[in-house]
């Protein structure tokens, strides 16, 4: 008996819509058989809304974050840490203390005094070159002065006497000496001359004395201006009026000047100039003499340099000490968990421990905005740029999107089976919701236009290097007519030109296979990639024509939905 007979179709390639055009390639091992061919269908040229997303699934990360680790070697000595709390800008987190680095900056700073002052000394010296009077009144040199000679700091200079007033202690029954008061007059007589002078009681001694003759005196001490009679060495004797009776002096006492200032060299140095001779007199604030040192300014120069040095040391430990005082870089949350999430590693450093250089405590983490991570193929990557919108939509958190925004765009590739992808960062202000390691989606907008004319894009055609369709009259016959086109996703293109709203356009039907070798789609993709033009066709193709197999990119030439 014979065996009923078999149709069979062959159609072994693959049918696919090149870029920017509507004409459809074919990859066949024999053409069609005329059963193949469908009835032709129709559609309506209406407004639509073409939108196409480039998304990715991650979890969200804080966007900025620091790790929170041990500068050096040393000792805990602050902690104030808990395994979560909430930190501020510059709050004190973690002290670390270094023994030897404090050691070292002890000594530089006392080191540093040290020169301070020997400078301070130097300069000092520098300004006292020029000797001068401290007093008024008669110089006497001393016994080593001479121009030309030399000098020590702080070497007796000469000594100046005030001659313009003498002053004497004489002597007083205690009964009449305790009837004076400063102010009263007293005469006095030296002894051996005919002068008589008036002086004044400067003070009147508390302490009671015996004489020989078993008297009680008290020493009463009177201030002479000397009118150039009067030399220091003189005895006088003096007598006062008490109660309208005079009453004498026990005793002669020698006179004295009153002020005597000796001169110390504030330098050493050599006597360039001397100004004046034993005997002289001098006026306050005269110049005496003047010195010069041939040392003096290198000695300056030399302390300039080595304190300068001093201060860089000082600069540079107080750095590395300073690094050893961590502090909360922005205001956000410190957690171990960054560290270690099943235990809470402060555990192991309390105040007064050691902790090792590196060793990670925590990190401070800034919740204001979160960033979910994701991978984009690289076909989608051209249409992805920064500062795209994105909606965000979270695994936990049922009903609500967030606004995203993509911030960054990885420009170097991690490849997987084959395929390339590239981080896509994009970024999420945060509510108060998001938390380190949810999951969420985030739809990145490509493109997005409402109320314009869209067809299918298996409705457009290519031919002679335009773009037409075939427009179905109210008549029943067709009319082949050019059109232009803007954005398009993997299933719509939009319309510009040739085409108005209401009119019908016919959608051939072509038949494909599924037994295309992977060598073919991987060449026809290739070809979706590279035939893609201004406003044509996505470059993944539109998808494959009516019937057939949708082809592995999917993408639109700005970025259609994956």
């Amino acid at each position: 008996m014979a065996l009923p007979q078999r149709k069979t179709w062959i159609v072994a390639g693959l049918a696919v819509v090149l870029a920017g055009g509507g004409t459809y390639v074919y990859l066949q091992q024999k053409p069609q058989s005329a059963a193949a061919v469908s009835q032709e269908k129709t559609t309506d040229v209406k407004k639509g809304t073409i939108r196409s997303t480039v998304s990715g699934t991650s979890q969200f990360e804080a966007r900025d974050l620091q790790n929170i680790i041990a500068p050096a070697d040393g000792t805990i000595k602050t902690l104030n840490l808990t395994r979560n709390q909430a930190v501020k800008q510059g709050d004190v987190l973690v002290v670390v203390s270094d023994p030897e680095l404090d050691n070292q900056l002890s000594e530089a700073q006392s080191t540093l005094a040290t020169l301070q002052s020997d400078l301070a000394d130097l300069q000092a010296e520098q300004g006292s070159m020029t000797i001068t009077a401290p007093v008024s009144g008669e110089i006497t040199l001393s016994s080593n002065v001479d121009a030309g000679g030399s000098v020590n700091k702080s070497g007796r200079f000469a000594t100046i006497t005030d001659t313009s007033v003498l002053t004497v202690k004489l002597p007083f029954l205690v009964d009449d000496a305790l009837q004076l008061k400063a102010g009263d007059e007293v005469e006095l007589e030296a002894d051996g001359f005919s002068l008589s002078r008036t002086g004044k009681v400067l003070s009147v001694s508390k302490q009671v004395r015996g004489d020989a003759a078993g008297n009680k005196l008290v020493d009463v001490e009177i201030e002479i201006e000397n009118d150039g009679t009067l030399d220091e060495g003189m005895n006088i004797e003096g007598s006062v009026q008490i109660g309208g009776r005079e009453a004498e002096s026990t005793a002669k006492a020698a006179l004295a000047y009153d002020e005597v200032e000796p001169v110390f060299a504030a330098a050493s140095g050599t006597i360039l100039d001397l100004k004046v001779k034993t005997g002289d007199t001098v006026k306050k604030g005269a110049v005496l003499a003047v010195l010069g040192s041939d040392t003096l300014a290198d000695d300056i120069e030399d302390k300039i340099t080595a304190i300068d040095k001093q201060q860089q040391q000082i600069t540079l430990l107080e750095e590395r000490i300073a690094k050893l005082t961590l502090t909360a870089p922005f205001d956000g949350v410190f957690s171990t968990d960054f560290a270690d999430k099943k235990k809470n590693v402060l555990a192991s450093y309390p105040v007064g421990s050691t902790i090792e250089a590196n060793t990670l405590l925590g990190g401070v983490a800034s919740l204001d905005t979160m960033q979910l991570p994701i991978q984009v193929d690289e076909l989608d990557l051209p249409n992805v740029k920064v500062g795209q919108k994105a909606e965000v939509t979270v695994d936990s958190i049922s009903g609500k999107v967030f606004e995203g925004e993509v911030s960054q765009v990885s420009t170097v590739g991690t490849t997987t089976n084959g395929v390339t992808f590239f981080d896509v960062v994009i970024s999420v202000k945060n509510s108060g919701e998001l938390r380190n390691g949810l999951t969420a989606t985030a739809e990145i907008l490509v493109q997005d236009k409402q109320d314009i004319i869209t067809l299918p894009v298996e409705a457009l055609q290519r031919s002679k290097g335009k773009r037409t369709v075939t427009v179905l009259k109210a008549d029943g016959t067709k009319e082949t007519r050019e059109v232009k086109t803007g954005i398009s996703n993997k299933t719509s293109i939009e319309i510009t030109e040739g085409l108005q709203e209401g009119e019908k356009v016919v959608i051939p039907v072509r038949q494909t296979t599924q037994n295309g070798s992977q060598a073919d789609i991987e060449r026809i993709r290739q070809m979706m990639q590279q035939g893609g033009g201004t406003g044509g066709f996505p470059a993944g193709g539109g998808g494959f024509p009516a019937g057939g197999t949708g082809g592995t990119g999917g993408t639109g030439a700005a970025g259609g939905q994956r």
